[in-house]
């Protein structure tokens, strides 16, 4: 059943604001708690508020009137990337191939070269990719014009890929538990994350696509349990999808998470999807 004018009155009774755009929420966020991830509301008391006024990254609460937060989110630009692919990249990789098993029974490479080039015919086997350090270890007058190239390549900070896509990632989006029970009074048969993502995010994704290209929306879920309760909830409830099919640059901070995305092209019409099954149909309970 559909959203009702009565629960959109309430929802949009909380705030959604910047964090750096009062300077009470200093004090406000004093008030955030979560126990499943204690890091995440360390930040949102720490390092967050320099963040968002910098425009690094923009951090938003959600507030009732009384100015207590019961959520908050943060997004920042990003960009996804589709692997090259294809004739023309498989040949180049069957060159080197071929070029360093012939530089290997050169016979009068030496042993330090040999290695080196041993190494590198393991990790083109592999798919691994080449890095500087193997590269760095062959003798210049060994280095033939392929490896010389990719040499070259390796030493800047560019990845060469076949396609860039535009993205916005959410960095942050987290729960209070100190006071869930402001959003229990409610007395809504949703979650609060999945109305904040559809109520809240995906109006100002929506907006951002007023100004500026982006085609995708993307996270990274730090979900370590064995039935990927965090990732299941992405994708059952916000629409995420853990695909290979493309790929993005992940931080440190990211690491052992798991990349997730969708297409911004759909998101309006999975809102409106979301509205129109808003409620239980009582008469298929």
């Amino acid at each position: 059943m559909r959203i009702t004018d009565e629960q959109k009155r309430n929802i949009y009774s909380l705030v959604c604001e910047r964090l750096s755009a009062n300077e009470d929420n200093l004090r406000y966020v004093e008030d955030f708690i979560n126990y499943k991830n204690e890091s995440l509301a360390d930040t949102l008391k720490n390092e967050a508020f320099e963040e968002d006024e910098k425009g690094n990254i923009a951090y938003y609460l959600i507030k009732n009137p009384d100015g207590k937060i019961l959520f908050y989110f943060s997004l920042k630009c990003g960009s996804l990337y589709e692997s090259i692919k294809g004739v023309d990249s498989l040949e180049r990789i069957r060159e080197l191939y071929e070029y360093v098993i012939e530089l290997k029974n050169e016979p009068d490479l030496n042993e330090s070269d040999r290695q080196a080039v041993e190494s590198i015919i393991e990790r083109i086997r592999t798919g691994k990719g080449l890095i500087k350090n193997d590269l760095a270890k062959i003798s210049y007058a060994k280095k033939g014009e392929i490896i010389k190239e990719l040499e070259k390549a390796s030493e800047d900070d560019l990845k060469r890929v076949g396609k860039t896509f535009a993205g916005i990632e959410i960095v942050h989006f987290c729960t209070n538990d100190l006071h869930r029970e402001i959003w229990n009074k409610f007395n809504i048969d949703q979650k609060l994350g999945v109305v904040v993502f559809w109520m809240f995010i995906v109006p100002k994704i929506l907006e951002v696509m007023q100004h500026i290209g982006c085609e995708y929306i993307f996270l990274f879920a730090a979900d370590m349990t064995p039935d990927e309760y965090l990732v299941n909830y992405y994708k059952t409830y916000l629409k995420f999808k853990d695909t290979t099919e493309h790929g993005t640059t992940m931080s440190l901070y990211d690491y052992g998470c798991k990349f997730m995305h969708q297409e911004t092209a759909s998101l309006k019409a999975k809102q409106e999807f979301f509205f129109e099954h808003f409620n239980r149909d009582e008469d298929a309970i």
